[in-house]
């Protein structure tokens, strides 16, 4: 299994062209970024379907979302669960994104650096660690392919804390694609 996941990821990295270039969600793969959509903008694929209804306001799978520069507010159903608080600094051409939800895990983090123009590297902490990359393989579309690490349960998310030992985390194979455009 893990064979078959690096071949496609190196599959997927050798059709990439350099002169592609795509507007990303504004999500990471779990992790809010603090910039909404555009009103009129979109973003739909496979857990992408999230619509710029008004200036600086995103609704959609992931909630509602409503930016002021470089903080967001938003409620999530998915994949945070929670509403939340994000701040995402400025880093030059990498992105930090520092967050505070309601449950479970109080705190989130994820961080964006791009190894070619399209080409990213994603690492996140929320509900455990995944990582990946972000390939953007032709105009408006990006690909996501990542592994979570983490403890996977319903009973977190209903506010039922107890104690989770290390045996119980385990890595998760992820793949997510977008298509980004505008009405």
């Amino acid at each position: 299994m893990k064979t078959k996941f690096v071949a496609l990821i190196i599959f997927m990295t050798l059709l990439i062209t350099s002169t592609t270039f795509a507007e990303e969600p504004t999500w990471l793969f779990t992790v809010p970024k603090s910039q909404s959509l555009k009103q009129g903008h979109y973003n739909i694929g496979l857990l992408y379907l999230d619509f710029g209804i008004a200036e600086k306001l995103e609704l959609g799978i992931h909630g509602i979302k409503y930016s002021m520069d470089k903080v967001a507010i938003g409620a999530s159903l998915y994949p945070l669960g929670s509403p939340y608080l994000v701040f995402s600094p400025d880093m030059g051409s990498s992105e930090l994104h520092l967050g505070i939800k309601a449950a479970p895990y109080i705190f989130f983090a994820g961080f964006e650096a791009p190894l070619s123009d399209n080409l990213y590297i994603i690492m996140e902490l929320n509900n455990g660690l995944n990582a990946g990359v972000r390939i953007l393989p032709a105009r408006n579309w990006t690909l996501d392919l990542f592994m979570m690490y983490g403890y996977f349960s319903v009973d977190v998310y209903k506010y039922k804390y107890a104690r989770v030992e290390i045996k119980d985390f385990r890595a998760v194979p992820a793949l997510q694609f977008a298509y980004s455009g505008r009405f």
